[in-house]
């Protein structure tokens, strides 16, 4: 019986033994192979066609810094057949773009804005500015769609000639906010939300007090969101020479429009002037080819793909180390959380610090530029980003902040004290205000017969999501709350010079453009982040002067588990492909309700957070 007993425990250790080894083998010739990708020699050193068009194909987003390219997101995209580039960044396009428009090889631009998903005014506004820095080498720029978004379209504008799909069209519907509010629901199952704030119009915390949206709040949204859409009709009307209404008619317009072609959505927006011409794909590329040459290999127009371009660029121009002065550049993108709960897609306030100190440590760099695109997030995390820059500033070198799409709440926290501040006339920036959420669940423990009770050595022990909040606790919490905001007031003074009154004048958690801030003193000029450098090179008192984005030092090893660990969406993305397509639209908003509880992590239960801002 033992003899028995002792052989099957042998067998299985001995089969223990096998899968470990299989596993040990499978996860080093992972590691190899990635370390291989990331560390291996450079790709793509063919030399480049004599003549060809460059293809600006965005997927996804316009990104603020590049996302990592994680095994499991490369594993997924590889075994769905998905064959889509990465995300891009600006700089990644403005520096092709440049490029390419003193290339005698690079004949025209291709825009192909198919996979693009909906990206800030602001991040288009200079992704276009460079395709029109681009138009005056006097090369062509050609925009090929089956189907153009608002987004897309907004890009597509700045084209020589819009070619449309006869079978697709043009979806210009608009801006809005919309969010869930829970209210009733919270009624209904007997959570109780404790909303602390100050601010009038900090409307975060409304959707889970209301089941609708305060006068206040409204105003204040159809303020900006009404600018942002000017800002968008004005700049189509331009660069397609065409009136407001034929980019934004009213419904009585577009419904009788529409009926004079059919309702055809092609031809519809070929008589409304947003599109050149109506051509099928092949006629499409046959288009371009006349102009660049066909590639009978790829069964298309010679074309060079962004990255790649930018690939071959950086193989052939690789230097030593300069020596020239340098103006530091740092990109904060994200929710404002701490370094415990950050995620790889927010500002980790311990990493940022860092960056922050590494170039107030570097000699060569005599200024820094801190490009911020975050809505805000922790009020704790926001202090300790710029506790840091004041350091920096203490060292003499010039800070200068370059606001992206959104610098709001915690993300104007950390600018208010720079030398100076560069918007883009849509940025959205100022949402001076702070709020505390905190939600407990009592009544609907005790609905179910569930009942806390316990003792404690004083009044302040056992107040939790299981008790409640007891009234004592909730007016230290109020307080706590006004106080972080007679701080964040406080910075904002004492950062841009103005007496507490006036910041308190613009505060109360409004929100403004960028346009808005010049004239209201929040920011001290209109312009990108090309502006930015060399205003903070003007500061140091700089001529000639080198651009140095500021990096930590990483080993191959940080770098193998930044890849494995940098992507958290894979899991969320197979659960929505899951889903039936006329469910996901609801499922996404409900996912983007979750992230945002997400970005809850400051240790004292405080945000200078402004949510309606993200996505613009």
């Amino acid at each position: 019986m033992w003899a028995k007993i002792k052989w099957l425990f042998r067998a299985l250790v001995k089969v223990f033994n096998v899968i470990r080894v299989l596993i040990t083998t499978l996860l080093l010739l992972i590691i190899v192979s990635f370390g291989f990708i990331l560390f291996g020699s450079d790709e793509n050193t063919q030399p480049l066609p004599d003549k060809a068009a460059l293809t600006l194909a965005l997927s996804g987003p316009v990104l603020e810094q590049e996302a990592q390219a994680s095994p499991k997101r490369m594993a997924e995209k590889w075994l769905s057949g998905d064959n889509t580039p990465p995300p891009m960044t600006l700089s990644q396009i403005k520096t092709a773009l440049d490029m390419a428009r003193t290339d005698d090889r690079i004949q025209a631009l291709v825009l192909q804005l198919q996979n693009m998903t909906e990206s800030s005014i602001t991040k288009l506004d200079e992704v276009g500015a460079a395709i029109q820095k681009f138009k005056t080498s006097g090369k062509t720029v050609y925009a090929l769609g089956d189907y153009y978004t608002q987004g897309q379209y907004y890009l597509a504008a700045h084209a020589d000639e819009i070619l449309l799909n006869p079978a697709g069209g043009v979806s210009i519907q608009g801006l809005g906010v919309y969010r869930l509010h829970y209210k009733s629901a919270f009624e209904r199952f007997n959570i109780t939300p404790h909303v602390f704030r100050v601010g009038t119009y900090k409307s975060f915390v409304e959707p889970y007090i209301r089941d609708d949206m305060s006068e206040e709040s409204r105003e204040d949204t159809q303020l900006w969101l009404g600018q942002l859409w000017q800002h968008y009709q004005d700049n189509i009307a331009k660069l397609r020479n065409i009136p407001t209404d034929h980019i934004s008619p009213t419904k009585e317009q577009m419904l009788s429009r529409f009926a004079k072609v059919n309702g055809d959505p092609a031809q519809y927006a070929l008589e409304q002037g947003l599109v050149d011409r109506l051509a099928t794909r092949s006629d499409m590329l046959q288009t371009v080819a006349e102009q660049v040459g066909w590639n009978k290999q790829t069964n298309q127009y010679m074309s060079l793909d962004v990255l790649s371009y930018l690939n071959h660029h950086q193989i052939s121009t690789k230097q030593t180390a300069s020596t020239i002065p340098a103006v530091g550049i740092i990109t904060a993108s994200g929710a404002i959380m701490s370094a415990e709960t950050a995620t790889p897609n927010s500002i980790n306030d311990e990493h940022l610090t860092q960056l922050i100190n590494e170039a107030r440590l570097d000699d060569q760099i005599k200024a820094l530029v801190l490009r911020i695109d975050s809505p805000g997030g922790s009020a704790f995390a926001a202090e300790q980003i710029r506790s840091s820059l004041l350091n920096f500033k203490a060292s003499g070198k010039p800070l200068v902040i370059s606001m992206g799409s959104t610098a709001a709440s915690g993300g104007y926290w950390i600018a208010a004290d720079a030398d100076k501040i560069y918007a883009s006339p849509t940025t959205l920036t100022g949402s001076i205000g702070v709020f505390g959420l905190f939600l407990t669940f009592e009544e609907a423990l005790q609905k179910v017969g569930l009942n806390t009770d316990g003792v404690g050595t004083t009044d302040f022990v056992g107040a939790g999501i299981t008790t409640g909040l007891p009234d004592h606790v909730k007016d230290m919490i109020q307080m706590s709350v006004e106080h972080t905001y007679g701080q964040f007031v406080s910075i904002v003074a004492k950062g841009r010079d103005m007496q507490p009154a006036e910041v308190e004048r613009v505060a109360q958690g409004h929100v403004w453009t960028g346009q808005m801030a010049l004239e209201l003193g929040l920011v001290d000029e209109l312009g990108s982040i090309d502006d930015a450098l060399v205003g903070a090179a003007l500061l140091a008192n700089l001529g000639e002067f080198d651009v140095k984005p500021v990096k930590l030092p990483m080993s191959a090893k940080d770098k193998l588990l930044a890849q494995f660990m940098g992507d958290s969406t894979v899991l969320s993305d197979i659960a929505m492909a899951a889903l039936p397509q006329a469910l996901r639209p609801a499922a996404l908003l409900v996912q983007q309700e979750v992230s945002s509880l997400g970005q809850f992590s400051d240790v004292r239960g405080q945000y200078v957070l402004c949510v309606p801002c993200q996505g613009f």
